[in-house]
């Protein structure tokens, strides 16, 4: 009897937990369905009312995926500085440059006919020279010739950076504007020389028609050239003005050096700033400071001035160039040795001109009547070839064994 009753006794209390058991079952199956439903993109609910169409309704899930930002995308690839076509308008701009250079510097006595100045004389034999103010002249164009060395360098040089895409560099924009300038400057002087002749007669001679062609036709390719590459990568007038601002206030701080730089930095500046004292002087200035005779017509204070025009706009900028690769350490690189060694040709060229003339002057005997309007004397003749050689020297040493 008392078995019976205690079985009584706890059959309601199994009951109770087996209904719990069940209870806590539905709830954590109902929970799992719930947190599986929420990763699912979608969710189909069919109606209660018969009809076979079925709704889809997004998940949370699916909502946040739709309002998160997209990917970013890449931006498009830079077209590459430099074409075939570009490096082959700097080939043909330095061939079509190299035909009047390269014969002039040997005879220039077809230029010396077509700026219409007095000409005796040549390299072969000193003795040749009739007059003093001849010597001058072949002075003046064997001199402003040599400055084109450094052009055909700079247009041999922007056409290998053109191949490999780099006429963006800094370094290749300061040529291209050099040779902007330097054409510019030297077609603009000997067409106001033609100029001046044709609006007052009485100024004879001045050049002829055929030296403003030959001229220009011998400038245009290298200036158009140029001035494309400017425009296309190097943010044309105004990318130039911000760099040669920079430039210019670099140069003009002559105690500021770099480590790698060191004192054949500081040489740089000097004589960058004596290529732009030296040609200013020969270029803006009637007196030439290395003048055997003045003169004051048309045609021979351009073959005059001319020389300045190549000083102050090739060479001065070459020479930057070259004075940022050395504050960069990078003279060992072959633009820049390939500059070097243009610039050392050209003061070479220039250095031996100024021997053989003044050695050809001397032969003539001029009296004093003759040397009356001489600017240059003994101490500017023996000043500048001091300055000639010591950059000669430096620029070979540079341009053979400069190292990266």
């Amino acid at each position: 009897g008392k078995t019976r009753r205690s079985r009584m006794t706890t059959r309601p209390h199994v009951a109770r937990v087996l209904r719990g058991a069940e209870a806590s079952s539905s709830t954590a199956a109902l929970s799992l369905t719930r947190s599986t439903r929420a990763f699912r993109p979608h969710r189909v609910m069919t109606s209660t009312t018969g009809s076979s169409r079925r709704r889809r309704i997004a998940t949370p899930v699916a909502l946040l995926s739709k309002i998160a930002p997209a990917a970013k995308t890449k931006p498009p690839k830079a077209p590459p500085a430099g074409t075939d076509a570009d490096a082959a308008a700097f080939k043909a701009a330095g061939a079509i440059l190299a035909v009047p250079t390269l014969p002039t510097l040997v005879a220039p006595d077809a230029v010396e006919q077509a700026f219409n100045v007095t000409h005796s004389g040549g390299w072969a034999d000193p003795s040749a020279f009739a007059r003093i103010s001849d010597v001058q002249h072949f002075s003046n164009v064997v001199g402003t010739d040599c400055f084109a060395l450094i052009a055909l360098c700079a247009l041999y040089v922007l056409a290998d950076a053109a191949e490999n895409a780099r006429l963006d560099s800094a370094t290749y924009q300061r040529l291209a504007l050099a040779l902007v300038l330097y054409a510019g400057s030297s077609t603009s002087g000997v067409a106001l020389a033609v100029a001046a002749g044709a609006l007052d007669p009485s100024l004879t001679p001045s050049p002829s028609i055929a030296a403003l062609v030959g001229t220009t036709l011998a400038f245009a390719p290298a200036m158009a050239a140029s001035a494309s590459a400017i425009t296309k990568y190097g943010g044309g007038i105004a990318g130039a003005k911000e760099r040669a601002s920079a430039d210019l206030s670099l140069v003009s701080n002559l105690g500021d050096t770099s480590e790698k730089g060191g004192y054949l930095e500081y040489y740089y500046k000097l004589s960058f700033w004596a290529s732009i004292v030296v040609g200013g002087a020969f270029a803006f200035s009637p007196l030439s400071p290395l003048a055997i005779v003045n003169e004051f017509t048309p045609s021979s204070q351009i073959v005059q001035r001319a020389f300045g025009l190549g000083a102050v706009f090739m060479l001065a900028p070459a020479q930057f160039v070259l004075l940022d690769a050395c504050r960069r350490g990078r003279l060992g690189g072959g633009t820049f040795k390939k500059l070097n060694l243009a610039v050392a040709a050209a003061v070479a060229g220039i250095d031996a001109m100024t021997v053989y003339t003044f050695g050809a002057a001397q032969a003539l005997s001029p009296d004093a009547a003759v040397l009356a309007d001489a600017s240059g004397g003994i101490y500017n003749y023996v000043g500048a070839l001091a300055v000639s050689f010591s950059i000669f020297g430096v620029y070979l040493y540079q341009g053979i064994f400069a190292r990266k």
